[in-house]
């Protein structure tokens, strides 16, 4: 008896996760195309923090020069960098002169590498609308035309994107789609938009468009100062403040090579894993228990009960890589290996949240 409610159990939690997979599949959470006329857009600010990317800011900073947008600066903070960033960005600079350099400063006390170069760059910026990027993106099809006309439409504060991810090695292959595996099949995009409970919050610091005016009167990253994933967070104060907000997935206009190999992967996500369940260890440990390791419960019911699992596990996962633009066969490939990986991240994630200690770019964060 207490199987089967346990298998009962598993089976409507995976059925959840397939019905928000589906909706997510079926709203089509895109950046729509355009035709607005470019002289008309709001003035724009493309913000870039970096601290030793050599080896993508230039990718980057390239790609943004093929973008014509009348109304725009280019300012990148170089937070104390010790390869040739800083030369990477100067030949950038002589070939586009929207784009010029700030050198970084000492990081104060209580803040985030990354959330103090974001402020410092807010601060440079005179324009309507922020676009904050990482160094890693690269970006086409007319994004900055795109994101500023679509979150001055709905008179957004905040418009964030997942960029669609590139995976060359087996390792990011493994480790990278679980990224999506929580988004897609446990938060309906639309909603973020349209519902203003802070439950269904979303975002991604490697693309954050803000309203310039509404940035500097909140001033975000400075209420985050000391947070990890401060993206999350960014989009909850936004609805907490009763300010509209939305969170995409990107196709080509932006994308993304993450990491660049196995052990990149999983210590870069454990560092803000727990954000993806509202920091809740209860929440974690329950998709960790039942989400991925409840298969085991069924081994003891009726085979109809594994059957129905590993169909609904298969067509959720094979809608979450058509949503995100990966490769169906790739994702089902890598699946095995993908879960082992996710409890890999959680056992990091869970030791260094017990010695609040973690080390990111040459940086120990408490």
């Amino acid at each position: 008896m207490i199987l089967t409610v346990a298998g009962s159990l598993v089976l409507y939690l995976t059925f959840l996760r397939f019905a928000v997979a589906l909706v997510n599949l079926v709203s089509r959470p895109y950046l729509p195309f355009v035709t607005r006329d470019r002289s008309r857009l709001p003035s724009l600010s493309v913000l870039i923090p970096v601290r030793n990317e050599e080896k993508n800011i230039g990718t980057l900073l390239g790609s943004l020069s093929l973008l014509p947008y009348e109304k725009a600066e280019i300012i990148v903070y170089d937070d104390g960098s010790t390869d040739s960033t800083a030369e990477v960005i100067a030949a950038c600079a002589r070939v586009d002169r929207r784009i010029r350099c700030i050198s970084g400063d000492e990081l104060p006390e209580g803040w985030t590498g990354k959330n103090h170069a974001c402020h410092r760059l807010a601060a440079e910026a005179a324009n309507e609308y922020l676009l904050f990027l990482d160094a890693d993106v690269t970006v086409g099809e007319d994004l900055l035309k795109r994101a500023v006309s679509y979150a001055s439409r709905h008179r957004l504060a905040l418009l964030s994107m997942f960029p669609r991810q590139k995976m060359r090695s087996r390792g990011e292959k493994i480790v990278v789609p679980f990224m999506f595996r929580i988004l897609l099949s446990l938060l309906p995009l639309f909603l973020i938009r349209r519902c203003r409970w802070t439950s269904f919050s979303a975002a991604n610091g490697q693309m954050m468009l803000f309203h310039g005016e509404t940035y500097r009167r909140y001033r975000f990253h400075e209420r985050v100062r000391d947070r990890l994933a401060e993206d999350i967070e960014i989009m909850r104060l936004v609805k907490r403040s009763r300010l509209r907000g939305d969170t995409l997935v990107g196709r080509k206009e932006i994308e993304c090579r993450m990491y660049r190999s196995y052990i990149q992967g999983v210590n870069g996500f454990s560092r803000n894993i727990f954000s993806m369940f509202g920091n809740s260890t209860t929440f974690f440990l329950l998709y960790a228990i039942t989400g991925l390791a409840g298969w085991i419960i069924l081994l003891f019911l009726p085979w109809q009960f594994a059957a129905l699992y590993f169909m609904m596990v298969v067509l959720l996962n094979a809608m979450i890589a058509a949503t995100s633009r990966q490769k169906i066969r790739e994702n089902l490939l890598w699946l095995l290996p993908g879960i082992a990986a996710f409890y890999h991240i959680a056992f990091l994630a869970l030791r260094r949240r017990k010695h609040r200690t973690f080390e990111w770019k040459g940086r120990k964060i408490r």
